[in-house]
């Protein structure tokens, strides 16, 4: 990754602090029970049926995000995240289908306390924190997220038959394109240079992987009833 903006150096020194977190993370037992394949499918339903619900209010939080915005590019930034979330809803269904949970099922189905408990995470940021807070925690997680749903997504069409078609919910979130990184960065420069600044960044950096591994944990933990 080339040294565009300064501060690509203090998401790396972000990177390494909170490498431990990471790592736990990024060696999942569900992520890599299903490479082996070896997650039984009551795991990756309920994986399926927790986005439905966590993408709703992934959707609403990116709308406050906008609203937090003072310059046009910000919010032009912001409305492309939603239109990306609306995308990964359709590819959604079509992973649900593949699992054959009809759209009414999503519909009824509830959302478990442990897993919503990251989309309500960033709904706090979007009310108590700052831009800077949002875009470290945002970039931390996405980086985790989307490595580990192309392992899942190489995972399913390798030991349980799924196509490039039916996984493209989960290939929607890798690689990070270069142009998300140049605009959080220049939103990181300007939000988190005070030290006060970049000690909440840190602190809403480990808070949002702690819930992300919460919600792998919860769904490796999950036993249908």
């Amino acid at each position: 990754m080339s040294n565009k903006y300064p501060n690509y150096r203090y998401l790396d020194d972000l990177r390494k602090e909170f490498r431990s977190l990471r790592r736990k993370i990024l060696s999942h037992p569900f992520v890599i029970s299903v490479e082996k394949g070896k997650a039984p499918i009551r795991k990756l339903k309920f994986f399926t049926i927790q986005q439905f619900h966590i993408i709703h209010g992934d959707l609403r939080n990116i709308g406050l995000y906008i609203s937090l915005s003072p310059e046009p590019w910000i919010r032009d930034f912001f409305l492309e995240l939603i239109q990306g979330e609306r995308i990964a809803l359709a590819n959604l269904f079509i992973l649900a289908k593949r699992f054959d949970i009809k759209k009414k099922e999503l519909a009824n189905s509830e959302p478990h306390a442990y897993t919503l408990a990251f989309t309500n995470y960033f709904t706090r940021l979007a009310i108590y924190g700052t831009l800077g807070e949002i875009c470290g925690s945002l970039t931390m997680d996405f980086e985790c997220w989307g490595e580990n749903c192309y392992r899942l997504s190489k995972g399913l069409k390798k030991n349980y038959g799924f196509s490039a078609e039916d996984t493209k919910f989960l290939d929607s979130f890798y690689p990070i394109p270069d142009q998300f990184y140049d605009t959080i960065i220049k939103i990181m420069k300007e939000f988190s240079n005070p030290a006060i600044n970049r000690k909440r960044i840190k602190t809403a950096v480990r808070l949002g992987l702690d819930y992300e591994l919460m919600f792998w944990d919860t769904i490796n933990a999950h036993s249908a009833k």
